[in-house]
């Protein structure tokens, strides 16, 4: 199989290849999406000392934490729309009303995964182990994989699953995209209608 039927799909894979390419391309632009979001979120975190905090429904907020999430986000999302526009569920529809759309879908994962699960999660690490979530679990070279990495590695999961299902529901429409398999059936129902036609205009001519 060509790497480009596996990217974009082609007309000659069955409904259950399609369903596997579609799948494997998902898990692949997440890992990307995933990756890209990695990337600035570290880079954001090792070239930005300065921070400060305030106070929200009880809770100090760090604004270097806040400010690294939107930026991540931000950049993450246009790639994610790309990749899945492109790959995954091959749409012919309006870039900038997807785009839109596709962004409201990641506003509310950014809202309650990135912000709020997190934030619980970062919460229920420290209680869990005692300790802050700037401790390395493990050390690679020089670089230290805190439990904040981790924490945000587990998060990363349930962000995938939930983008999916609400790129699915929400933002790109069954008739906008590319199915190889229906113009398959399209052409071997018309295949199938041809002789009975061509019977019928017999049977008038006679």
């Amino acid at each position: 199989m060509r790497l480009k039927t596996v990217v974009v799909g082609g007309e000659h894979l069955t409904p259950q290849q399609e369903k596997l390419r579609k799948l494997f391309m998902y898990v692949v632009s997440g890992g990307v999406t995933t990756a890209v979001n990695w990337v600035c979120y570290i880079a954001f975190d090792k070239l930005v000392h300065a921070d400060m905090t305030f106070s929200a429904f009880g809770t100090d907020l760090s604004v270097k934490f806040i400010i690294n999430q939107v930026i991540c986000w931000i950049v993450s999302v246009i790639v994610a729309y790309f990749l899945n526009r492109i790959t995954v569920f091959r749409s012919k529809g309006s870039v900038i009303s997807e785009l839109f759309k596709f962004a409201g879908a990641r506003v509310i994962s950014f809202v309650v995964l990135e912000l709020g699960l997190y934030s619980l999660m970062i919460w229920g690490c420290s209680l869990i182990t005692k300790v802050p979530v700037s401790t390395p679990v493990f050390m690679i070279g020089t670089f230290a994989f805190t439990y904040e990495y981790l924490v945000k590695l587990i998060n990363s999961i349930f962000i995938i699953i939930a983008n999916y299902v609400m790129s699915k529901l929400m933002v790109f429409k069954s008739s906008d995209m590319v199915d190889y398999t229906k113009k398959d059936e399209t052409a071997e129902t018309e295949s199938e209608e041809l002789p009975a036609k061509a019977e019928e205009e017999g049977a008038e001519n006679a």
